[in-house]
C-alpha cells in the first residue's frame, strides 16, 4: 500500500512539473483579410524560359483593401521575386483595419518539354499560397538557322510565333552627335 502511495505522489508531482514547463501556446494564426479581387499570376517568362524554379516568401501589409506594403522575405531568385511582388499589389480586399499577413509563391519547371510554351497550371490558395506550374519548352524550327542578310539588315523568324524581325544599324551623323 505504502508503495501504491509513493506511485501516486511521483506521478502527482511529475504532472505538476511537467504543467509547469509545459511550452506556451502557439501564437494565434496569422488574420487573412477577405480578398475580393486578383490579378492572375503568371509565370514569369525570362525565368521560365531559364528554368527557374523556386519560391518567394512575402510579407503583406494591407489597409483599407489595398496593399500598402509587400515585402519579400525570402527569394530563391529575384526572377521571381519581383513578378510576385507585382503580382500582390494587384490585390484588394475587403476594407477593415491595417493587418499584416505572409504570403507564399510557388514556381515549378515539371513535365515533358514541349516545343512551344503551354499555359502554366495555377493552383490557388488565396491569400495565403500561389502555386505556378509551367512544363519546360524549347522552340523547335527546321529553317530558324537562316537567316537573311540582304542589304544594310538582319532578318529572322521568331520560331514561337512566326514573327519577322529585322535589325537594322542606325547611322549616327555628326548633326545627331551634337
Amino acid at each position: 500500500m505504502s508503495t501504491r502511495i509513493l506511485i501516486a505522489s511521483l506521478l502527482l508531482a511529475t504532472s505538476a512539473f511537467a504543467q509547469g514547463t509545459a511550452k506556451a501556446p502557439p501564437s494565434e494564426a496569422a488574420h487573412y483579410p477577405n480578398l475580393i479581387r486578383a490579378d492572375l499570376p503568371l509565370y514569369p517568362p525570362v525565368a521560365r524560359t531559364a528554368h527557374v524554379n523556386g519560391t518567394v516568401e512575402i510579407q503583406v501589409t494591407v489597409e483599407r483593401g489595398a496593399v500598402v506594403d509587400a515585402q519579400v522575405k525570402s527569394s530563391s531568385s529575384p526572377l521571381l521575386s519581383t513578378p510576385a511582388v507585382a503580382n500582390v499589389k494587384t490585390w484588394q480586399f475587403q476594407s477593415e483595419d491595417r493587418t499584416t499577413f505572409p504570403v507564399t509563391y510557388v514556381y515549378q519547371i515539371e513535365g515533358e518539354q514541349t516545343p512551344l510554351p503551354e499555359n502554366p497550371k495555377i493552383e490557388l490558395d488565396l491569400p495565403r499560397l500561389v502555386k505556378v506550374t509551367a512544363r519546360p519548352f524549347k522552340p523547335t524550327c527546321s529553317d530558324c538557322g537562316a537567316q537573311n542578310r540582304s542589304g544594310n539588315g538582319v532578318a529572322t523568324v521568331d520560331p514561337r510565333n512566326g514573327n519577322l524581325h529585322l535589325a537594322v544599324p542606325v547611322l549616327v551623323s555628326a548633326k545627331t552627335k551634337q
